[in-house]
């Protein structure tokens, strides 16, 4: 088969899809107890940027950047989780939509340890 890479019009992703594509691609990682809120402070400083829980995405100069608030499991190597997190969201980009990411800032809130750990 003759396969055309002829464009037939626009493709255009929303930046919420984009913002989702990391959240999930980011709850995937082994290690992740789950999403941090966003911090008051940098949702006001990214108030027009596409935002889904514990993920900010910045699109501007058409440079693709995510900021994203997590919260690890105990006993994780959190610089190690961190790097895979990293690899986790631009692969599901890449993968999906097929746009190059230029940076993935992981922010680790905290770590959750269960009530007979911490006692």
């Amino acid at each position: 088969m003759n396969e055309q890479t002829e464009s037939k019009g626009r493709i255009e992703v929303a930046p919420d899809v984009l913002a989702m594509i990391a959240y999930f691609a980011t709850l995937k990682v082994e290690g992740v107890a789950k999403m941090a809120p966003v911090p008051p402070d940098a949702a006001r400083l990214f108030r027009r940027h596409a935002r889904h829980d514990g993920v900010i995405l910045d699109l501007s100069d058409e440079k693709i950047k995510f900021d994203i608030y997590v919260i690890m499991e105990p006993d994780v190597n959190i610089m190690e989780k961190s790097r895979v997190l990293q690899t986790a969201v631009v692969e599901a980009i890449d993968t999906m939509v097929g746009l190059p990411v230029e940076a993935v800032n992981i922010h680790v809130e905290d770590v959750v340890y269960a009530q007979a750990e911490a006692g």
